[in-house]
């Protein structure tokens, strides 16, 4: 059972909490869209681990991440002018560039260039990859980036951002817990089931699953196991790239295609949820379509896609009438509202000595160790799994998925399925 105690050191990341200080000196963290990072659009406000940013486009394509005040007053950035590769404080007319360097200091009159070569502005490095800007936190010498299976340029992709208004670690056990799955979503499953690709796995996702789970270099590996009609196991392999990102199977055997969940903690209370999928055709890349995962209906805003409705008084939004009409949940707009609703009806910070977690909780109970021992560990001077410090950088591999035949090992299902699929590709 986890404790008080434990549940405050795995959750709290503001200020100089050390799970905070664990993400900030060993990972990239995500903090937008790249596709939100419009030159000429205007500066975004960013808000990571209880800290206050402003990240902008400059015109040379590069993205600047920067204090969100101006050195000079602290008037918020976030409503200055994006003017080449700079931002331009309203204020004072004062302007920084793209790398952190005061390049105009108007109110000062004497010598304005050798006192704005004085001027320290806090800014960290940013790296675009799977169509997201991550922000490196440790300093101005940015780590070795990750090897991840969706990053490669040539994928299709498709993404949306949610803010989910419950603390971080919430958002990233949802996306390990399997066992949810067929009893939360089971609306969206049935209407997946419909699907050629997907018709095959309404049954075996109706189980409660056992879970088999191992620390990897880079975080875990969860093989959720469900029984088949035919008397075998569906074999559903999530990877977990330690502590934010989790990619899960898309639902179809392709080499390259999965789909994708990715935290970011904004406060001890809030965090951003990126949901992504990608695959070698656009198809692929395409499971939030309007028979998998969104109502036809259903407009989303671009910058908020599950668009929470309320709160506990009205009960977010629910819609029981729907739920009469033979919804499950009543929450009709996307699968990830879902997610989304669960997960904040929690409370901002779930009390999780309170909980009696079952046998198919293993693999969140996995995650709590591994999130603790790190924590522990770095108190020691040791790297925690995945951290982008390194010295041979870190890959993550692909989540698959497949069906084991009645009295055959899920590992030598998966070797075979990979062998097939690797052929399939080099073909």
């Amino acid at each position: 059972m986890t404790t008080l105690s434990e549940n405050e050191l795995m959750t709290r990341i503001e200020g100089d909490a050390p799970m905070g200080r664990l993400m900030r000196e060993n990972y990239w963290i995500p903090f937008a869209l790249s596709s939100h990072l419009v030159h000429g659009e205007g500066p975004t406000p960013v808000r990571l681990l209880g800290e206050n940013y402003v990240a902008f486009r400059a015109e040379d394509g590069r993205i600047g991440f920067l204090d969100e005040l101006c050195p000079h007053r602290r008037a918020s950035l976030v409503l200055g002018r994006t003017e080449g590769n700079c931002i331009r404080c309203i204020y004072h007319g004062w302007k920084v560039d793209v790398t952190g360097c005061v390049v105009e200091a108007p109110t000062q009159v004497t010598r304005p260039e050798a006192f704005a070569s004085r001027v320290q502005v806090v800014h960290f490095p940013v790296h675009e990859s799977g169509g997201l800007a991550w922000v490196w936190l440790a300093g101005d010498e940015p780590a070795s980036f990750p090897d991840l299976p969706f990053r490669d340029a040539e994928l299709y992709r498709f993404w949306c951002v949610s803010r989910v208004p419950c603390n971080w670690l919430q958002g990233v056990e949802g996306t390990i817990d399997s066992a949810h799955v067929g009893m939360l979503h089971q609306t969206w499953i049935a209407e997946a089931a419909q699907m050629a690709e997907h018709s095959n796995l309404s049954f075996a996702l109706a189980q409660p699953p056992s879970y088999e789970t191992e620390s990897t270099s880079y975080g875990m590996r969860a093989v959720a196991l469900r029984k088949t009609a035919e008397g075998g196991a569906y074999a559903r392999i999530t990877e977990h790239l330690m502590p934010l990102v989790t990619v899960v199977p898309i639902g179809r055997a392709m080499a390259r295609s999965g789909s994708v969940f990715v935290i970011s903690p904004v406060d001890d209370t809030h965090h951003l949820l990126f949901y992504g999928t990608f695959g070698d055709t656009p198809h692929s890349a395409d499971t939030l379509d309007r028979t998998a995962m969104q109502a036809p209906d259903y407009l989303p805003d671009d910058f908020d896609y599950t668009g929470l409705r309320g709160d506990r008084t009205n009960g977010w939004g629910q819609d029981r009438s729907r739920m009469g009409d033979g919804h499950f949940t009543g929450f009709w707009r996307s699968l990830l509202e879902e997610d989304a609703v669960i997960q904040t009806s929690m409370g901002a910070i779930v009390d999780r000595s309170k909980e009696n977690l079952s046998s198919s909780d293993v693999a969140v109970a996995h995650t709590r160790r591994m999130l603790l021992d790190a924590v522990r560990a770095a108190e020691t001077g040791q790297r925690p799994p995945g951290s982008a410090l390194t010295p041979a950088g870190v890959e993550l591999p692909n989540a698959f998925e497949v069906f084991v035949e009645e009295g055959m090992r899920w590992q030598d299902a998966a070797h075979a399925m990979l062998e097939q699929l690797r052929s399939t590709a080099s073909s």
